[in-house]
């Protein structure tokens, strides 16, 4: 009597084929019931969220004004800038020197160990 070949693979029952694709089909689903419950809970905490609030609200005109604030701290700010002004003070800023800051300069200019022997040393700065 001549023995079966073992080395021939058995077809799996129909049921461990099914549950493997149950199992995926589980994990599927736990991934997008996660993602649609973080997404809700993210959208509620968005609504919750306080509205910014406008200089208004948080300083009187005094010292908004002491400060220089117009319009809103938080967005786009609504004031009309009148040209002229505006080119007048572009020619001053460069007419002054620009950006130009002479006790920033000096420091440049100094020798550094200068600058450490009258600051005390290294410990100084």
């Amino acid at each position: 009597m001549p023995k079966a070949n073992q080395n021939t693979p058995q077809p799996k029952p129909w049921y461990k084929e099914l549950w493997g694709c149950l199992v995926y089909l589980v994990i599927i689903l736990a991934i997008i019931i996660y993602a649609y419950v973080s997404d809700a809970m993210e959208k509620k905490a968005r609504a919750n969220r306080p509205a910014p609030r406008s200089y208004e609200e948080i300083f009187t005109p005094e010292e908004a004004e002491r400060m220089g604030i117009g319009g809103r701290i938080d967005g786009f700010d609504e004031r009309k800038i009148d040209p002229e002004k505006a080119a007048r003070n572009v020619r001053e800023f460069i007419k002054n020197g620009g950006n130009a800051d002479p006790a920033g300069d000096a420091i440049q200019e100094g020798d550094y160990h200068d600058l450490l022997d009258q600051n005390g040393g290294p410990e100084g700065f």
